[in-house]
C-alpha cells in the first residue's frame, strides 16, 4: 500500500466493485448473525468527560466537535453494502495474476459503503501516503463521496475509539498494541 505501489489502485478498484451495489440476499443471510461492531465505536465522549493531560492541543480544542461527530455515527451506521469490517494491509493478499484479494472475513457484515474505504485511511497514512492525498481519495471514491457526512462521522468514531484504547494498559502478550 505504499505510495509507489500499484496495489493502492487495485485496492480502491476492488472496494468500488464490492460496494457499488447492495449486498445480495445470500451474503445478507450469511452475515445476519454477525452484528457490526462499527456502530459501537466511540472514545471522544470518554475523553471529553475527562481530557487527558497529554492530549494534543488541537484535538483538545476540537473535543466537543469530535464528540458530536462521533455521537452522530450510530444513527448512520446502517446500510445494505458489503462490509469486510477489518480491512487493513494484513487482510489483503496480492496475487501476480489476480491482483489484490481481501481475506479474513471474520467480521463481515452489512453497512454503509464508506466503512472499509474510510478504515483504510489511517493504513494509507502509515504506509507513507500524504494525508492530503488520502483525503482526496476519500473525497473522490464512490464508496465515500456519496456520503461525506457518514464518512466523517465514522472516521470521528474510529479515531475516538483508537485514542481511548491507546491509553489503556497493554494486554498480555501484545506489548506494542497500544502504540
Amino acid at each position: 500500500m505504499s505510495p509507489n505501489s500499484s496495489d493502492t489502485g487495485h485496492i480502491w478498484a476492488l472496494l468500488d466493485k464490492v460496494t457499488s451495489s447492495p449486498a445480495l440476499p445470500p451474503y445478507i443471510a450469511a452475515v445476519a448473525g454477525t452484528p457490526s461492531g462499527a456502530a459501537g465505536l466511540h472514545g471522544w465522549d470518554v475523553l471529553l468527560a475527562n481530557p487527558p493531560g497529554d492530549l494534543d492541543p488541537d484535538v483538545r480544542r476540537r473535543l466537543h466537535e469530535l464528540a458530536e461527530l462521533e455521537a452522530a455515527w450510530p444513527g448512520l451506521a446502517h446500510g445494505d453494502r458489503i462490509v469486510h469490517g477489518d480491512l487493513r494491509a494484513d487482510n489483503m493478499v496480492r496475487d501476480h495474476d489476480r491482483g489484490v484479494t481481501f481475506v479474513d472475513w471474520a467480521h463481515a457484515t452489512t453497512g454503509p459503503a464508506c466503512i472499509d474505504a474510510a478504515s483504510l485511511a489511517p493504513q494509507l497514512v502509515l504506509a507513507g501516503h500524504a494525508p492530503a492525498d488520502v483525503a482526496r481519495l476519500l473525497r473522490d471514491h464512490p464508496a465515500t463521496a456519496d456520503s461525506p457526512d457518514t464518512t466523517t462521522a465514522f472516521l470521528a468514531a474510529l479515531t475516538g475509539h483508537w485514542h481511548r484504547n491507546a491509553r489503556k494498559p497493554a494486554p498480555p502478550g501484545a506489548p506494542g498494541l497500544r502504540a
